[in-house]
């Protein structure tokens, strides 16, 4: 009898610690990015170092084989149906698609997991668009990935939105993996080139796999106006969604430096 009260215990005890540990995990952002990015996971570990108590959660989808006006949601719907068993708080699509798209089908595929999942979920593109329009950065210089022609659809897109695009470069990259390959000294040029041609409000670099997240603070110093990161734009985002005072002060300078 004695040996199953203290077998009963140890089970109880089990069962108590259990809970315990259930109770004290910590929350968790979760991203869906293209498979081909090599970005976005290195920026948020980055950015979670000083982000304390906050744990991060990565599903992909390919990166080709959407429709021209959309997505394939199918794979959406797998890989957020994976980060809500993981139990994240909030859900961001980190790529720069949807501004492509002209925004819609961004709110429509949030609108789409929110239902599936229960949880709430926002983009990199809605987020920037936000982040625009709510600071009144609507001069601004671009730096994006795609053709010209791409170029083109994405200033017109914006434009619609009352974003101004004053000068761009566009790079000309159609595989999405090369973009990770661009060198800092090629995006700080830019930057600067972007910076002299007039009075901007902020420079944009518009894609998640552009290693620009490490440059922003830096070049800002330089240039006197905001460097916005497209990865960084949406891992704030994810962060402010799950709770963190992303306008601390404190928390802003920490995330920004490192």
């Amino acid at each position: 009898m004695d040996g199953l009260l203290v077998a009963g215990a140890h089970v109880g005890d089990a069962r108590a610690m259990n809970r315990e540990t259930t109770s004290a995990a910590s929350p968790a952002i979760g991203f869906i990015v293209p498979s081909s990015n090599r970005i976005v996971e290195r920026a948020t570990r980055r950015i979670l170092e000083r982000v304390p108590g906050m744990d991060a959660c990565f599903a992909r989808v390919p990166y080709g084989g959407h429709p021209a006006d959309g997505y394939d949601t199918a794979c959406f719907e797998t890989g957020a149906a994976m980060l809500a068993e993981a139990r994240v708080d909030v859900i961001c699509w980190n790529a720069t698609r949807g501004a492509l798209l002209g925004f819609e089908p961004d709110r429509r595929l949030c609108d789409l997991l929110e239902h599936r999942t229960g949880i709430p979920v926002t983009t990199t593109a809605l987020a920037t668009l936000d982040l625009l329009t709510s600071r009144k950065l609507t001069h601004i210089g671009l730096i994006a990935q795609g053709n010209s022609e791409e170029g083109q659809k994405l200033v017109g897109n914006l434009a619609r939105r009352g974003i101004h695009v004053a000068a761009a470069y566009h790079l000309g990259i159609s595989d999405n993996f090369e973009a990770s390959r661009v060198s800092r000294e090629q995006i700080t040029g830019l930057t600067e080139q972007l910076a002299a041609n007039g009075r901007l409000d902020a420079v944009l670099i518009w894609s998640t796999n552009l290693p620009g997240f490490a440059l922003a603070r830096e070049m800002e110093g330089r240039i006197g106006i905001p460097v916005l990161d497209s990865t960084m734009i949406g891992i704030l985002a994810a962060l402010e969604v799950a709770g963190v005072d992303i306008e601390s002060a404190e928390v802003l300078d920490n995330i920004r430096s490192a």
